[in-house]
């Protein structure tokens, strides 16, 4: 059900991601200022300092994310045994990458330190969780919002309020409780909540968006998505009633219901067939 991260994955992202960021100037200076320079013991000390303290945090929210994903997936366990469907498709998850964090904080107009990281960076880890309908976005999110150890930071609906290029989705950072050998410690995730159609807009507008510096005879690529991400909505609004009228129709027992069945007592509330009542009444007297 997920896309998972390791941590040497991490490492190598962001070794990738470094080096393709900087293009070819940027390499050259790289090369420059690192392959032909001779690094002195304290830069030898600086860089395992620097290292170990990164993998340190990275650790600690990838710890975060897989904390989440689980509870995450214990939700969409208990919806289905309630309501008979899994609400989520599929999660995926993702940490960013050093340099990107790095370059986030220069837009923030923050240092590039490892606390200022830890302090003002909320999307380091984050979660991509995929629902079938509208409604269940927002379902997961109430329910969230009722945990007692959880925190819910923020939210942003672009649902009810699209970007304006079209793109909807329901964001919110939650801090969630993770304990190490230091204790326990509150660490942010970004969760993302969107549903297959949402999704499907979202990755072919990402894919488009770089064709789209092309120039297409009569056609205005950006009016174009934005237009199909409403024919979209308004489909989904449809969807949406049918789930709603079916589900209504179905009869689920509700939690009063269950919560009295589990107080039954079944020895006299089950009454066995007499074929079943006579062998059981024999097997007592063998056994006396």
């Amino acid at each position: 059900m997920s896309n998972g991260t390791s941590i040497e994955d991490i490492r190598m992202n962001a070794s990738v991601s470094y080096r393709r960021g900087h293009g070819a100037a940027g390499r050259e200076v790289t090369e420059k200022l690192t392959q032909n320079r001779i690094l002195t013991n304290n830069d030898i000390d600086a860089l395992t300092v620097l290292e170990f303290a990164a993998q340190d945090i990275l650790q600690k929210y990838h710890a975060a994310m897989r904390q989440m994903e689980a509870r995450l997936e214990t939700l969409d366990q208990d919806l289905k045994l309630r309501r008979s469907r899994n609400p989520i498709h599929h999660i995926e998850s993702r940490m960013k990458s050093v340099p990107s964090i790095f370059e986030k904080l220069e837009r923030y107009g923050k240092d590039a330190t490892l606390e200022a990281m830890e302090e003002y960076i909320m999307d380091i880890a984050g979660l991509r969780v995929i629902v079938s309908y509208i409604q269940d976005a927002y379902t997961i999110l109430d329910y969230l919002e009722h945990q007692d150890d959880l925190e819910v930071v923020t939210v942003k609906d672009y649902i009810a309020n699209p970007k304006p290029n079209g793109y909807r989705s329901l964001h919110f950072i939650v801090r969630i409780p993770v304990f190490f050998l230091d204790g326990k410690k509150a660490i942010p995730v970004e969760i993302q909540i969107r549903t297959i159609a949402m999704d499907y807009w979202a990755s072919l507008e990402h894919d488009l968006k770089y064709k789209s510096v092309y120039e297409i005879e009569g056609v205005d690529v950006g009016d174009e998505l934005k237009a199909c991400s409403q024919i979209i909505s308004g489909v989904e609004k449809r969807m949406q009633i049918m789930a709603n009228a079916l589900e209504g129709q179905k009869g689920h027992p509700g939690s009063s219901v269950v919560q009295k069945a589990k107080r039954m007592d079944l020895a006299q509330t089950l009454e066995a067939p007499a074929s079943v009542a006579v062998t059981l009444a024999e097997d007592e007297t063998e056994l006396g």
